[in-house]
């Protein structure tokens, strides 16, 4: 699919009417699927942009540089806040502590745990929703529990410019 998309992104830009390059953007699903987690999302775009780089070479790309930014380019994840949230479902708190402690906690797990979404370069973008951690309500930014104040502060401050969906 990245293929096409750099594909198609070459010919509209030929005709003059590429605006943005294509991109093949996983999301970040519900906790019972594998890429929910950030850790498995990193994990997923970044294996599938080094096997993006080997069909390049095979195609006549011989810069490993430019085969890794056209696969960059190409392949990222949709990152959904509201997903992020579902985890809370799981979020095994501290017995000793009181609910919200733990509900702190879960929120700074989720923190960093887009930061090293960040940090990896993966994201394409962002949906922002909320919930309250159980099911994908999609509700508007702030009439849930989910961290988005503290996700997009996060987001400004490690450089992110792309899109931001509510």
């Amino acid at each position: 699919l990245a293929m096409n998309a750099y594909n198609l992104s070459l010919d509209l830009q030929k005709k003059g009417k590429l605006k943005k390059p294509l991109a093949v953007a996983m999301e970040n699903l519900f906790p019972e699927q594998y890429g929910a987690h950030p850790d498995e999302m990193i994990k997923l775009v970044k294996s599938s942009r080094d096997k993006m780089v080997d069909y390049l070479k095979n195609r006549g790309i011989t810069n490993e540089k430019e085969a890794q930014e056209i696969a960059k380019r190409h392949i990222t994840s949709t990152f959904d806040t509201g997903h992020l949230n579902m985890w809370r479902k799981y979020w095994v708190g501290d017995p000793n502590k009181s609910i919200e402690y733990n509900e702190l906690e879960f929120n700074r797990w989720s923190l960093k745990k887009l930061g090293a979404m960040i940090d990896a370069g993966v994201i394409g973008h962002i949906h922002l929703d909320d919930n309250y951690g159980y099911q994908d309500e999609h509700l508007a930014p702030g009439e849930g529990n989910t961290p988005i104040r503290e996700m997009v502060k996060l987001l400004k401050e490690k450089g992110y410019k792309g899109e931001l969906i509510v």
